[in-house]
């Protein structure tokens, strides 16, 4: 192919002169010119006159090169100039009875020469058009070529043919890369054998052995061992073709698959990873198919839901449609052992959430709803035997995208936990109501002139009314009044003692919405005196667009209190000729609100920072070290927290808490 391309880019060069006519029959002229003269020439110099062979040579060359209309013209030439330079009479264009028979024998001559040309050019023409379309298809067959040995390459399969009446094999570049052979090697059934697996020798023979009997395809997978020692795994398959009678060939591919094997033998030992973890571990876990929940939420979406309470709340038997949607594919053995089940049968299956609380469950599908990946939870649960536990329930989906529907639930029993906070809790009250009782013994200074200033009050007004029922004529509207302020100032002691008591008193805490600006100037009440008594100045800045606070309201005056004694015990050994606390509330974002005492004392050691919160440390002489504890459990058990510094703007100490605000 590569020989004949040169050629025909000869024949297409002089095939040029076709595309024009008039140069066709200006060559055709020419021709039959050059041929006369050559004629009368050799008539002249050497007697002879070979004119009409001459004239033949003028006809095929106008043929060839111009085609039939110039070879006809050539003739017709060729005739003229026959007669006028080489019939008698010369030079003249008489033509004579008994020359007719000599033209016409030309002109048929020509005529036949002509259309033989033109036989050769239509010839040559349907050459060009094939060694084109040849030249096309091999570029085609080359390109083919090279995608696909790039194509074997990448998908590591190779091609092979094979011949079994001659045992002839031919092997594609990528099945010698397979094998690992010189690709100048003959490839051959026994260089096939030396590299299968030893255990798989007896195995490629049998099927060999079956396909060439019975003539029917194969597709089987064995090993190579190759000559360093590593192990390929090879997938072959072939089908017959008969070409010939008895003439048996096999067309197929071998491919490569070890990297395949080496992937699916670790995701099996994953597998088993996992059934073994999810079998063995001490949390009891089950497997969970919510594909229905699924359909369902984006049957919701549809429909243009965007929070899923609500609709639940418009739709209540949605719930239990939600609940009997969740399948429970596979549990492991310490699942059966805390829901109290006999077997796994009788924890499989829909429609077994009936022990959860719906509201339990109605967070976890909110989570699943909002797309999160994991989820947990506390709840109570009742068993199958009829225990009430407390658990933590974590909810894993790892296959949100690739499989929405799975997600891994593990179960832990908390009870003995929730038991022991409860204990605990019940201690941190016993501690806070301790703690309450030394404060209060430490303010019984305060306390006792607290009490004594109404009850002053009450002694005088009553020595002053009887005064006046001892006089001639009692003033009525003057004793009313009298009798009013006793009533005032009794109410004011009893409020004194009741605040005492709710201090002295041992109560479970019990949080309602409060102002904490409002408890903060019902404490510094109870303090007044022994502020007045230190020479405190107390300011308190209030912020009205605080919101309410859920708490305890004991509990927080308790840390209130402590925070306010604790600065003004610490402004009493400050040399300062101002003593000055400030107490502001702020609201540091929609959600928190924070509580700071900033005093002018002598600040707080940078070594104790670390330390001021945790038990029994203290820095007083006389202290026992749980008042800073006890705050921050308080504040801690309200969602919030509580921190010290000396940042404060009065040169000491700044101590703040935040609460979470109640917006609604």
């Amino acid at each position: 192919m590569s020989e004949a391309t040169p050629n025909m880019r000869n024949l297409t060069r002089l095939s040029r002169f076709q595309r024009s006519a008039g140069l066709s029959y200006v060559l055709a002229a020419l021709g039959v010119t050059a041929a006369v003269i050559a004629g009368r020439l050799l008539e002249t110099y050497l007697q002879t006159s070979p004119i009409g062979s001459l004239l033949l040579c003028a006809i095929i060359f106008a043929a060839w090169f111009g085609g039939v209309g110039p070879g006809l013209a050539a003739i017709a030439l060729s005739a003229l100039a026959f007669n006028y330079f080489f019939l008698a009479p010369i030079y003249s264009l008489k033509f004579m009875l008994e020359d007719l028979l000599r033209i016409a024998l030309f002109a048929i001559v020509g005529l036949f020469v002509v259309g033989l040309i033109e036989s050769l050019r239509r010839a040559r023409a349907d050459l060009e058009d094939k060694v084109r379309d040849l030249e096309k298809l091999n570029a085609v067959l080359r390109i083919g070529e090279t995608y696909l040995a790039e194509a074997q390459r990448l998908s590591h399969t190779g091609s092979f043919g094979w011949n079994v009446s001659s045992g002839e094999i031919v092997w594609s570049e990528e099945s010698y890369r397979i094998f690992e052979y010189d690709p100048a090697t003959r490839a051959t059934i026994e260089i096939v054998l030396n590299r299968v697996y030893p255990d798989d020798v007896a195995l490629v023979r049998q099927v060999i052995g079956r396909a060439t009997t019975h003539k029917e395809a194969f597709d089987f997978e064995h090993r190579l061992l190759m000559p360093d020692g590593s192990v390929k795994h090879l997938h072959v398959v072939a089908h017959p073709s008969i070409d010939e009678p008895g003439g048996l060939q096999f067309v197929g591919a071998v491919m490569d698959i070890t990297a395949r094997r080496k992937s699916e033998e670790a995701l099996r030992n994953s597998e088993q990873r996992y059934r073994h973890l999810f079998q063995h571990m001490p949390i009891a876990l089950w497997q969970l198919n919510a594909s229905k929940v699924v359909e369902l939420f984006k049957g919701l979406r549809a429909e243009g839901v965007t929070e899923l309470r609500p609709y639940i709340d418009q739709h209540p038997h949605f719930m239990q449609q939600l609940m009997d949607a969740v399948k429970i594919e596979e549990v492991n053995e310490r699942m059966i052992q805390l829901w109290g089940a006999r077997d796994a049968s009788e924890i499989l299956g829909f429609s077994r959430f009936r022990q959860i609380q719906p509201e339990t469950f109605l967070r976890a599908l909110e989570s699943r709803w909002r797309g999160e990946p994991t989820h947990q939870q506390e709840a109570k649960i009742v068993t199958l035997d009829g225990r009430v536990i407390d658990v933590l329930m974590t909810a894993t989906r790892p296959g949100l995208i690739t499989d929405p529907g799975m997600s891994v639930m593990g179960i832990i029993d908390i009870t003995e936990r929730v038991r022991a906070q409860e204990k605990l809790q019940r201690v941190q009250a016993e501690f806070a109501h301790a703690a309450r009782l030394s404060m209060l013994g430490e303010l019984t200074a305060s306390i006792a002139h607290e009490v004594n200033q109404p009850l002053t009050g009450i002694v005088t007004t009553g020595q002053v009314g009887l005064r006046l029922l001892n006089g001639p004529e009692p003033d009525l509207a003057e004793m009313r009044e009298l009798t009013k302020s006793v009533v005032d100032d009794a109410l004011r002691a009893a409020d004194i003692i009741v605040r005492v008591r709710a201090m002295a008193t041992r109560q479970a805490p019990e949080q309602t919405l409060l102002s904490l600006d409002e408890a903060i100037r019902e404490a510094l009440t109870f303090l007044r005196h022994e502020v007045q008594s230190h020479g405190l100045t107390v300011t308190h800045h209030t912020s009205h667009a605080a919101p309410k606070v859920l708490a305890d309201r004991t509990q927080i005056q308790q840390v209130i209190v402590n925070l306010t004694v604790n600065a003004i015990q610490a402004m009493a050994h400050a040399e300062r000729p101002q003593r000055t606390l400030v107490i502001r509330t702020t609201l540091s974002d929609p959600h928190t609100l924070c509580c700071t005492f900033e005093d002018s004392g002598p600040g707080i050691k940078p070594e104790h920072l670390d330390y001021l919160f945790d038990s029994f440390f203290t820095t007083k002489d006389a202290g026992l070290g749980l008042g800073l504890p006890l705050c921050r459990s308080i504040i801690e058990a309200h969602g919030g927290y509580i921190r010290a510094d000396n940042e404060s703007a009065c040169g000491g100490a700044r101590f703040s808490f935040t609460l979470p605000a109640k917006l609604h």
